[in-house]
């Protein structure tokens, strides 16, 4: 029979879609259970395994998950065991209680990574610029050898 364990990840994982990656993983994978947002900045997870490998192939992909998505930052998984069972919904599913001030959060968040999108593109704008400049110096010299 399955037991229930309690899954806490610290770092950046509120406010960048992690809660969304979790259910897919979770579901790809078979495993029931909730994840939601907590008060102290972590996301928690109640989650069913009967096998010890899934858990650990769950907490794996847990972990990539900071190694392909650049928000995402992931310090620890502190694992509990809830000696205990919880018949949850098939799946992963999400628990959101977003209130007016979590999506406010959400929208600030936003904000900050398109200003921070806007700060690359000018950067890549200025490079095209000099580029421009030097294949027209190029093209000159060319000319003027000719």
């Amino acid at each position: 029979m399955a037991t229930t364990y309690e899954l806490k990840i610290y770092g950046k994982v509120q406010h960048v879609g992690f809660r969304d990656r979790i259910e897919d993983i979770g579901r790809g994978l078979g495993i029931d259970g909730v994840v939601y947002n907590y008060g102290d900045g972590t996301v928690r997870i109640l989650a069913n395994f009967d096998d010890e490998e899934i858990k650990d192939l769950f907490k794996k992909n847990i972990k990539t998950l900071a190694k392909k998505d650049e928000l995402i930052k992931i310090e620890e998984i502190e694992e509990k065991e809830l000696n205990t069972y919880i018949e949850f919904p098939k799946g992963i599913n999400r628990i959101s209680a977003d209130d007016l001030l979590e999506l406010n959060k959400k929208l600030d968040d936003g904000v900050k990574y398109i200003k921070m999108i806007f700060g690359v593109l000018e950067e890549v704008k200025k490079g095209q610029e000099e580029m421009k400049e030097i294949l027209k110096e190029i093209r000159d010299e060319l000319k003027n050898k000719n």
